[in-house]
């Protein structure tokens, strides 16, 4: 079973029945699939609280469960660990291996409705595939919250420490991705468009995105850098 030399209080180290994480959920067909054609074996590794850690409970975050899934083929289905996440009342780290080969997942989340459990999922980070020894998560943190901020930080390769600028990445990447997208679509339109004029004003518009997109890269590797 996989160790992640956490603090011994935090270790359950306990077998979990496939069918525990949507039995008593409306879950469809292709989901239900997943988890039985998809996936050899799920354990429970740690609980990681306030009563297993000795630190302060958090304002968003009470527990942080760690889950061991064994997988029956590297390309696994991510749909499945958003289930679970988006239904699941607490924060989750799943470690996944396939032959001897480790990925870190976390569905970074916020709370959608505390009253029925539900979260939304705001991105979801995964390490690269590691060997044994690669594989490395560390607890930091005197708060719950702390905890599970800094974790995301690691998982996301962000190196962030708090929700402000883990958030204000995911915005910028996404504004950055959507941005290109646009200039590419410009560049089309040049290249089909005979009017000079009309080819100078769409270069311009690529222009101006292109330093917008600058402008964004810059905040986001001072945030990465902090």
């Amino acid at each position: 079973m996989i160790d992640l030399k956490f603090p011994p209080s935090t270790k359950v180290g306990k077998p979990v029945p496939k069918n525990a994480f949507y039995k008593h959920l409306e879950v469809n067909a292709k989901i239900k699939q997943h988890f039985i054609v998809d996936v050899a074996r799920i354990d429970w590794l740690y609980k990681l609280a306030p009563s297993t850690l000795n630190v302060d409970d958090g304002k968003t975050v009470h527990e942080i469960v760690v889950f061991s899934v064994v997988l029956k083929d590297r390309d696994f289905p991510d749909d499945m660990f958003l289930f679970i996440d988006q239904n699941m009342p607490r924060h989750v780290v799943f470690i996944l291996e396939y032959d001897n080969q480790y990925k870190v997942l976390l569905n970074y989340k916020e709370w959608k409705d505390g009253q029925a459990g539900q979260f939304k999922i705001v991105k979801t980070f995964t390490t690269e595939w590691l060997t044994g020894e690669q594989l490395n998560l560390a607890i930091d943190g005197r708060t719950m919250d702390a905890i599970y901020e800094a974790m995301a930080g690691q998982v996301s390769g962000f190196g962030t420490a708090n929700s402000e600028d883990t958030k204000r990445i995911v915005e910028l990447e996404a504004q950055i991705a959507k941005a290109r997208r646009e200039v590419e679509t410009l560049q089309k339109q040049i290249c089909n468009e005979r009017q000079l004029n009309r080819q100078m004003e769409l270069n311009g518009n690529a222009r101006n995105i292109k330093k917008q997109i600058a402008l964004w890269q810059n905040d986001l590797q001072k945030l990465k850098q902090n």
